[in-house]
């Protein structure tokens, strides 16, 4: 079995990639006056329009793409889940404990999602409740014109005398000098001065300093400040007037503040309503948690959360109370019974079972020592540590293309890296940058090449993030089949299990409804 070891060791990805094939067949019409009409069938079980709209509704981003391009291959990847999933459960997986436990995790979390959805999508907001919130915070919905006189400073000594500077012109605008004409006279802010000072409008909402806010709204209209220091200078501002956008313009917006802001103070009563405990035995809702648990809730939870909460026991056990009081809401509801959330619980659950089954399959795969010699022959190149030589001489595109004319002229590389590399490392070696594995960490765009070469051959320039690279293959150490055995037994498992995976897939009966 070939398994192509550089593509393997080049991509990302892996066996337990949702599969994708390019798009066939065509798309399905659907007519909203029929939902009940026949759009399709899946391994015999018809498909109506409105079953269809709800699958794809239901969907993750990626198989949503697949559904764009071709409707027949959703449905195909929905069949192949259904099968790897009633595989799964004819060999026991669910009862399998992490597993069980990742399966309840899905639920209670996408079933928590859905009801705090479904509450801010209920919470009643009325005409007056939302004309009164504008009122109430007119601040945020007005843009105050301001005029400035901008002194700035880089050292100690500089931000002294701007300081005594500004002192100064404050007293002169008090002495009623016009702000406009110090403007012009001491202002060091380009843009402004050339427009008389004006700076423009200062919103809320803004993300500059609070100081320049609160200076700018705490003026009246016409009224200047006295010298503020921000870290690049000192400022005095002249408050020009103020514009205050419309109710109409505002209210939708505001309609949806309101709910999101009530739908958060529902959220968090319920999560702080969670009851637990650490001392002496961590509790959640006064039932014991071990140790295990806790590291079994862990491992079912992805990498970026697991981190956060690792060192925070008391916020993970919260929010797994909180999931739980959330799902018997839910459940109450019967939320889970609802379309697109019906649809969506099944779809994880069968994802999440169809990577276990596929997980279980690839360790059971057996791979014989003939497999793996053959592996080793056919991928000789991508196995052997190569030896490289480089030159590298920064952004600078043109040089590199010189250098390597020059060596196909007949230049010797050792003496092109003596006069022209810019890499001190390699250059006191005459050049040499290896010996390198292709699963080494350094860009693909340099594996590409020199896998590609070769022995003897130069790359043209290859650019890199820090700049270019001419590379040159001195040869190709071969490492020795046991070497490479575990790595080799490994791709070749993730070959095996790929085609068995597919042979899933095949088997998976689509048959689209002839158009009336």
């Amino acid at each position: 079995m070939k398994i192509f070891l550089a593509a393997a060791f080049l991509m990302v990805g892996g066996v337990f990639s949702q599969p994708v094939r390019p798009p066939e067949g065509r798309q399905i019409e659907i007519d909203p006056s029929r939902p009940r009409e026949v759009v399709a069938t899946l391994d015999g079980q018809d498909i109506t329009a409105e079953e269809f709209q709800q699958l794809i509704i239901a969907m993750d981003p990626k198989a949503k793409e697949v559904a764009r391009n071709s409707a027949s291959e959703m449905l195909r990847y929905v069949g192949w889940l259904r099968r790897m999933g009633a595989e799964a459960e004819k060999r026991g997986l669910p009862a399998q404990s992490l597993l069980k436990l990742q399966l309840e995790m899905t639920r209670i979390q996408l079933l928590s999602n859905a009801l705090i959805q479904q509450h801010e999508m209920e919470e009643v907001v009325t005409p007056f409740e939302q004309r009164g919130y504008y009122q109430a915070n007119l601040a945020a919905y007005s843009a105050v014109n301001v005029k400035l006189i901008y002194l700035p400073f880089t050292n100690e000594t500089e931000e002294l005398q701007a300081k005594r500077r500004m002192e100064e012109i404050h007293k002169k605008l008090q002495g009623g000098a016009p702000f406009v004409a110090m403007v012009k006279e001491y202002s060091k802010h380009a843009e402004s001065r050339e427009k008389d000072g004006d700076y423009g409008e200062i919103r809320m909402a803004d993300e500059i300093p609070q100081i320049v806010k609160d200076v700018a709204f705490g003026l009246k209209d016409g009224a200047y400040c006295p010298p503020f220091r921000l870290p690049n200078g000192y400022y005095i501002f002249q408050r020009t007037g103020v514009t205050v956008d419309a109710y109409e313009k505002v209210k939708d917006p505001i309609f949806t503040g309101i709910k999101q802001k009530r739908n958060l103070e529902w959220v968090e009563k319920h999560r702080k309503a969670v009851v637990v405990t650490m001392k002496p035995k961590p509790t959640l809702e006064g039932q014991p948690v071990s140790p295990a648990e806790i590291e079994a809730y862990l491992g079912a939870m992805d990498e970026k959360l697991r981190s956060n909460l690792r060192d925070n026991p008391v916020e993970m056990l919260r929010g797994i109370g909180f999931m739980r009081r959330m799902t018997k809401i839910a459940v109450e509801q019967k939320l889970d019974q609802t379309p697109p959330f019906r649809q969506q619980l099944e779809l994880t659950r069968l994802q999440a079972l169809s990577n276990a089954l596929m997980q279980a399959e690839e360790k059971l795969m057996q791979v014989s020592d003939s497999e793996v010699k053959k592996a080793y022959a056919e991928n000789l190149k991508y196995v052997s540590l190569a030896r490289v030589k480089i030159v590298y001489v920064a952004e600078d595109e043109a040089l590199a293309k010189e250098i390597r004319a020059k060596i196909q002229g007949g230049a010797d590389f050792a003496e092109m890296v003596k006069e022209y590399s810019k890499d001190p490392v390699s250059k006191a070696k005459n050049g040499d940058y290896g010996p390198l594995k292709i699963t080494d960490d350094f860009p693909a765009a340099a594996k590409k090449v020199i896998w590609e070469l070769n022995v003897g051959d130069v790359s043209a320039p290859v650019q890199l993030p820090n700049g270019y690279y001419l590379f040159k293959l001195m040869g190709l150490d071969e490492p020795g089949v046991e070497k490479v055995r575990e790595e080799l037994t490994k791709r070749l498992r993730a070959a095996k299990t790929r085609d068995w995976m597919n042979s899933m897939r095949a088997q998976v009966q689509v048959k689209m409804a002839e158009r009336k």
